[in-house]
């Protein structure tokens, strides 16, 4: 039993855990599929649609706000080590098919986060349009609303997330618009970002992190979330690193091409990307292969795709 500050949250927990089941659970698999827009995948290929298609600058700038939500994420996450609600308190029943996309420490919510920096990035880059502007806030509110009736945020978790977003959405927007006025600035935003991913995968090694058992089983062992954050690492520098090269030297143009084209790049681009996520490098270690695929993916996004498509004029 809780009280206090957590105590109202886990009340509304258990308040929208009791709605699941006298509405028979009725809502279960649109609060589960409307979830999945802030999970991996969907910001992936979001990215990549703007990115290969549609506009490479507002593609950047959601690529952006996606990489620094992840680093702010990450960093909170291993700094506040809060576990997840029904750790914290019992009663809380988790909806089962939500469990495995609920890895890690609970606060602050990774999925709002990735919904916030995918489609507010939208929002914020096409805010004239209201249709598009108002689907984007609904699909947002509802990841939101859907991590607290899923069982696996608490309100606090989400809302805090919200606002470290908003925040890193209007610090993204100032950072592309700064980059763009000088020569060089680019190699500049690289340097930084090396270094603070550096500095965060030191900072997730080497920190303490609390452990505490239930019947002589650990609750929660943080070197598995570690391991994660240091895989999608790659993800961060092969995603940099391919922008600097492809603004440098190839200077993909993606508004070029017919509707016909576009839909054959994105098809060919997923059906490469989705290899590339299910390879292993087989010759390492499974942390070391997974932070080799996830930078090669990012390269791949940002670089080699662009620079295929303009070579073969896909």
């Amino acid at each position: 039993m809780v009280n206090g500050w957590l105590g109202w949250q886990i009340d509304y927990l258990l308040y929208l855990q009791n709605f699941r089941d006298i509405s028979g659970h009725v809502l279960d698999k649109f609060f589960i599929y409307i979830t999945m827009c802030g999970e991996v995948i969907i910001p992936w290929l979001v990215i990549s649609l703007f990115y290969w298609v549609i506009n490479k600058k507002t593609g950047q700038f959601i690529l952006w706000s996606y990489l620094f939500g992840f680093i702010a994420n990450t960093l909170a996450k291993v700094t506040a080590c809060i576990y997840r609600p029904w750790i914290l308190d019992s009663r809380v029943c988790p909806l089962k098919e939500a469990i495995p996309a609920a890895t890690g420490y609970s606060f602050p919510s990774g999925h709002t986060a990735g919904v916030m920096s995918t489609w507010g990035g939208i929002a914020v880059s096409y805010w004239n349009n209201k249709l598009l502007r108002y689907s984007c806030i609904f699909i947002i509110i509802s990841v939101m609303i859907s991590r607290n009736y899923l069982g696996v945020h608490t309100p606090q978790d989400v809302i805090v997330s919200f606002l470290i977003s908003c925040v890193l959405l209007y610090c993204t927007k100032l950072l592309v618009d700064w980059e763009e006025k000088e020569k060089n600035r680019d190699l500049i935003i690289l340097g930084a970002v090396c270094l603070v991913m550096f500095l965060t995968i030191l900072y997730v090694i080497f920190k303490s992190y609390p452990i505490h058992y239930l019947f002589g089983k650990i609750l929660y062992d943080p070197t598995s979330s570690n391991h994660t954050v240091i895989m999608r690492s790659g993800f961060v520098f092969g995603s940099f690193l391919g922008w600097v090269f492809e603004k440098r030297y190839i200077e993909f143009i993606p508004e070029i091409g017919t509707i016909t084209r576009k839909i054959l790049r994105m098809i060919i681009g997923i059906g490469i990307m989705t290899i590339l996520y299910h390879f292993d490098f087989v010759l390492f270690t499974p942390i070391v292969s997974g932070f080799i695929k996830m930078f090669v993916m990012g390269l791949f996004m940002t670089c080699i795709y662009p620079w295929i498509i303009k070579k073969c004029q896909i």
